[in-house]
């Protein structure tokens, strides 16, 4: 069965008036179920009833079934299934600002950055338009007020380039949830291609942020190895063109400091000659811990000496606040870990050493 979220304005029109249904019953679909927020469309009393019923059988509607539910002190993390018995997890993340929804974009990660729990256990598949919008309808039904929307979630959402870009049609036309374009963010850890096709199809004002944790190629190579088929200089040079394209828009670069890594002066010093010239935010982020990984994050001191060589060069710089680390749902987190805990749980109950498991 298709879900609502995956028709498109022009398609639902198409559907209708095969039904004998006149188009502008669209826009009260459309708005049923993504402004008023509709989870059924038996909610939707605008309409005929035999329409809602069509619609009911042929469509889904509504979130993802919550397998599992973390409350923490700033956030709140869901493991939702999916078709086929995979699953995935998302976060609302509270702030003063409003609350932003962190996505999923794959199943698993074929990226394989070292110090990132997404990438263990490499990548499944990739997810579908509606089960991006759906991750944002789920936690909408828990009660969060989503007003920002960040695809920083397990997966590399360039990687599921046209499914993305469809959700993303989907939160900020005015007709649907209308979230401005400024409050989405495309996080990548650098598909160059996608880089610049992104420049040129992506809303207007819509934030990139780029993982870049490493000044050398040499070292990036070493933490990002999915990312290594790009140099350094063309990731810049496709982050120069989403400039140039974008009316001068910045890149906000993220950097993930790892102790004894890439946290030195002398990696700060490259940093700001890479950067200098260029509209740029520069995102530190010390590590947050994942179980498995050897890697350890740099200490406060150290971070804030980063960020201080930085600035004293002319960077632009911040140092995030780690929200969601009491629930393993801050930056570089996000894994299916009770799906693994059942699986590990069910290998050890069995005599043999195997066993099935099913989501939690």
């Amino acid at each position: 069965m298709r879900c609502i979220y995956d028709m498109r304005a022009e398609e639902l029109v198409a559907w209708l008036e095969a039904r004998g249904q006149p188009a502008y019953r669209a826009k009260q679909i459309m708005e049923g179920v993504y402004r008023r927020r509709a989870t059924s469309f038996a909610d939707l009393s605008n309409l005929p009833r035999s329409l809602r019923e069509q619609l009911a059988a042929e469509f889904e509607v509504g979130g993802l079934p919550v397998l599992r539910r973390w409350d923490g002190k700033d956030s709140v993390k869901l493991l939702l299934a999916l078709h086929g018995g995979e699953a995935v997890e998302c976060v609302a993340m509270r702030t003063r600002w409003g609350e932003t929804a962190c996505l999923s974009s794959q199943v698993g990660c074929a990226m394989g950055c070292v110090f990132c729990a997404s990438a263990i256990g490499g990548l499944k598949r990739n997810l579908s338009a509606s089960e991006l919008v759906r991750q944002v309808v789920s936690l909408f039904s828990i009660g969060a007020e989503v007003t920002n929307i960040v695809f920083m979630g397990t997966g590399e959402p360039l990687l599921n380039y046209g499914e993305v870009l469809a959700a993303i049609e989907n939160f900020v036309a005015p007709d649907r949830m209308g979230i401005s374009p400024r409050h989405v963010t495309v996080g990548t850890c650098g598909i160059v291609p996608a880089i610049k096709q992104l420049a040129r199809d992506a809303p207007r004002r819509l934030e990139l942020a780029v993982s870049l944790n490493a000044p050398t190629d040499d070292l990036r190579r070493q933490l990002m190895p999915g990312a290594a088929k790009w140099t350094i200089r063309e990731l810049i040079e496709a982050c120069d063109f989403w400039t140039e394209t974008r009316g001068g828009q910045p890149v906000t670069y993220a950097y993930v400091l790892l102790r004894g890594v890439n946290d030195a002066p002398a990696h700060a010093d490259k940093l700001a000659r890479l950067l200098a010239s260029r509209r740029h935010l520069v995102n530190l982020i010390r590590m947050n811990p994942v179980e498995g990984r050897q890697f350890l994050a740099s200490s406060k001191a150290q971070a804030l000496s980063f960020a201080r060589r930085l600035s004293d060069q002319g960077i632009e710089v911040t140092l995030r606040r780690s929200l969601g680390r009491d629930i393993q749902a801050a930056c570089g987190q996000l894994r299916r870990q009770a799906i693994e805990e059942e699986m590990d749980q069910a290998k050890h109950a069995s005599p043999r050493g195997k066993g099935t498991a099913r989501p939690a």
